[in-house]
């Protein structure tokens, strides 16, 4: 095998996946890597392998306390971090917010959001933040309703929001300092009282007070709601408004076919790089073949999508952008058990912001060089600090 090389890869700029993807091909199915947790690995980047992982029950969820993580800790409790039957337990009590029907009821509510907003900002005039002035306000309003809690509320955890983000932007103690205070605001909420007992903090109470959740599971389950819930989809927005900038003959086709808006949703899902981590390292539960080798247990092995979502065997032409591809199953929203619970609401958010942008502002332009921008690093979801634009 090849000697292991550092992971996550350096941080870069642009829309796309770092440079050292397109080096994974020529050096097997399986990358040795060492985490920057100490931790060594095998990078799994093509399609199939990397879907195998995300659904065999032969890989689970890496362990907590092999990261020297406490079964207590954030980490431990988050969602994406632990295996059935835990993981089925805690998800099926909020999956009712998350569901396809569930999103397309609150596109309506959600479009006159993104129009209000982008009226605004026309009211104001340019140049305007997209990211402050209509991305971040988007999202925040999206999951303040859906939790029952004003924008101003929400906003006021976004700091915290911040350092919990982190993966070297901050150092531990405020990170913990962060989660502690993001516990105990939390807390708060799913006290109550709660003027929607089917809500989600009205359920997550009731299934606390029956035993089916503990008290730290409750808390850390919404509040990772609500941070995936923004974060992500707010970043997103901006890489794919920013493909959208590079290439003004694509704008100008989805303008005169929005019917063709979620189809290019997902090729830019498929396209850009959100996730500066990589994935979830997995662990192998039992001896299992995987890419071609044998694995015994212990072995980790790490899944990442960037480079999935690049493979020729499943996507040709995989470095081009292409809206109108005629099967894409992208894994930018996970895959199997882990499929990422706010999908439909995700991509219900995309399609009306990016409709609204090309019907409100069809002379959206940059306002600064793209080579000006400043991105996030030391984070874990990537994106742009502020994207600039004038129409």
């Amino acid at each position: 095998m090849n000697p292991a090389r550092p992971f996550p890869f350096p941080e870069h700029h642009g829309v796309e996946p770092a440079p050292d993807f397109r080096t994974l091909a020529g050096l097997g199915r399986l990358v040795p890597v060492t985490l920057r947790s100490g931790v060594s690995a095998l990078l799994v980047h093509r399609h199939a392998d990397v879907s195998r992982v995300l659904t065999d029950p032969a890989f689970a969820r890496f362990p907590a306390a092999r990261f020297g993580l406490s079964a207590r800790s954030p980490e431990s409790l988050a969602l994406n971090s632990v295996d059935p039957p835990d993981h089925t337990r805690r998800r099926r009590l909020v999956a009712h917010a998350f569901t396809g029907r569930q999103a397309a009821r609150l596109r309506p509510e959600v479009t006159r959001l993104a129009e209000d907003l982008l009226a605004g900002m026309i009211e104001r005039g340019g140049p305007a933040d997209l990211l402050a002035d209509f991305a971040v306000p988007l999202t925040v309003g999206v999951i303040g309703g859906i939790f029952g809690l004003a924008e101003a509320r929400v906003r006021g955890l976004l700091p915290l929001v911040e350092r919990m983000m982190s993966t070297t932007a901050f150092d531990r103690d405020e990170v913990a300092a962060a989660h502690r205070a993001m516990f105990d605001e939390f807390e708060t909420f799913l006290a109550g009282p709660h003027a929607d007992p089917d809500g989600v903090f009205g359920r997550l109470a009731r299934a606390r007070d029956d035993g089916e959740v503990t008290s730290d599971e409750a808390v850390h389950l919404a509040y990772g709601l609500l941070i995936a819930a923004h974060e992500t989809t707010a970043n997103q927005l901006g890489l794919c408004v920013l493909v959208l900038l590079r290439d003004p003959t694509l704008a100008g086709r989805l303008r005169g076919r929005p019917d063709l808006l979620p189809a290019a949703v997902q090729e830019m899902l498929r396209f850009t790089s959100l996730n500066a981590t990589g994935g979830v390292p997995h662990v192998v539960r039992r001896p299992v073949r995987l890419g071609g080798c044998r694995l015994g247990p212990g072995t980790v092995v790490l899944p990442v999508t960037d480079g999935a979502n690049r493979d020729p065997e499943v996507f040709p032409e995989p470095d081009t952008l292409r809206p109108d591809r005629p099967a894409n199953p992208h894994l930018s929203f996970g895959h199997g058990r882990h499929r990422c619970l706010g999908a439909p609401l995700a991509q219900m958010e995309l399609e009306v912001a990016l409709g609204c942008l090309l019907r409100l502002l069809p002379g959206l332009k940059p306002a600064v060089p793209e080579k000006e921008l400043q991105w996030r690093t030391g984070m874990y979801v990537r994106g742009v600090r502020r994207l600039p634009v004038s129409w």
